[in-house]
């Protein structure tokens, strides 16, 4: 969806806007999808796939474009960003491992701005796993030329940009050896330099769990829209670096 919007960049955090009230037509997830996630991630091959896939299609992926649309209309059209949210935007679920019959036992879609492609950019992300959902800002290879200028700049960064990051309290540094490192935030930002010089991504974001998604059922949508205002100064910085 080609939409005429402002570059994130240039988009202050005061200047985000949403509905009032939310226009939903997202129901929120239901046991179901949590279920099936669960069962891919205990075997996460082909096989288990084509037996979920049933499930998957009406309980996550269904729901999932719902939500998608929701996100549009009640915060990316009203803020005016210029934003892909349509193209490419969800993942898969089977992996591309050479025919190796691999699964991914989570499903995600992701913004990017618009004339860019979603892996080459930095993303805003809404991920759905068999222990809950999560939502935030990723920046990372293959977006080489993107990552490159975020882990240049990012330990020298503004002082909005860390106070918008401690209070989400979840920071991922994805090593080159393939591993997650957990960062607390309080303690070992000073350590960022160095966390990020052998790193191929961070995510920084926030955690629903599973149990507090079902009780929030559509109400996930105005949490998702605080999520991506909190991270909001790191997602525009990412954006202005690169």
């Amino acid at each position: 969806m080609w939409l005429l919007g402002r570059d994130p960049a240039e988009v202050a955090p005061e200047a985000l806007m949403q509905t009032e009230p939310l226009m939903l037509s997202f129901e929120g997830f239901r046991s179901e999808a949590f279920a099936a996630l669960a069962r891919l991630k205990a075997h996460p091959h082909i096989e288990q796939y084509r037996r979920e896939k049933p499930v998957l299609r009406r309980h996550v992926q269904e729901p999932f474009k719902r939500l998608r649309d929701d996100l549009v209309a009640n915060w990316v059209l009203p803020s005016a960003l210029a934003l892909e949210t349509e193209r490419n935007v969800f993942s898969r679920f089977l992996k591309n491992d050479f025919g190796a019959g691999g699964c991914y036992a989570h499903y995600w879609m992701a913004f990017y701005r618009q004339g860019r492609r979603r892996l080459a950019d930095v993303q805003l992300i809404v991920s759905l796993h068999a222990d809950g959902l999560r939502v935030g800002v990723y920046a990372g290879e293959p977006a080489r030329a993107v990552w490159q200028a975020v882990r240049a700049r990012l330990p020298e960064a503004g002082e909005d940009i860390w106070r918008s990051i401690v209070p989400l309290l979840q920071f991922k540094i994805y090593s080159r050896r393939g591993d997650v490192r957990w960062v607390r935030v309080q303690e070992d930002l000073h350590r960022l330099p160095t966390l990020l010089k052998g790193a191929e991504g961070i995510w920084v974001g926030r955690t629903l769990p599973r149990a507090e998604v079902l009780q929030r059922g559509p109400e996930v949508v105005p949490w998702i829209l605080a999520s991506w205002r909190m991270v909001w100064p790191l997602y525009r910085f990412c954006c202005a670096v690169s």
